[in-house]
């Protein structure tokens, strides 16, 4: 049931919003909504964070704004982690081959559920 359910709400964020469009990674954020909160609810959390979280920015214009935080990870990963940098560096793995889904998603995919709800209770009061 939760399954169809957050497909349908994610349909309808593409429907709301057609310039993006309907991105499957907008199912597992609109799942971790529903899990706090009705469908209604879920639905304005959901849009305002599209707008003004700057999600929607990472789906517009080529993916440009994404490939601008897979560049930025690679900085902060060469600055605060320069082993594990250099380690990426030998294998040739770059960011888009492992991160696309955590910022696409918002980490909602790929973590534990309480990891990722105290993601995005961190988003939420800190934005």
């Amino acid at each position: 049931m939760l399954r169809t359910s957050r497909v349908n709400r994610a349909i309808a964020y593409s429907v709301y919003d057609e310039e993006i469009g309907y991105c499957q990674g907008h199912s597992f954020l609109v799942a971790v909504l529903l899990l706090h909160m009705p469908e209604e609810q879920a639905f304005c959390v959901l849009v305002k964070i599209m707008y003004d979280y700057g999600l929607r920015d990472l789906y517009k214009n080529n993916l440009e704004d994404l490939r601008s935080k897979f560049y930025q990870l690679e900085r902060l990963m060469q600055e605060q982690l320069p082993d594990l940098y250099s380690h990426f560096l030998e294998l040739n793995l770059e960011a888009h081959m492992y991160a696309s889904q955590w910022f696409l998603t918002l980490f909602t995919a790929k973590f534990p559920l309480c990891m990722v709800f105290h993601i995005i209770d961190l988003l939420l009061c800190e934005h």
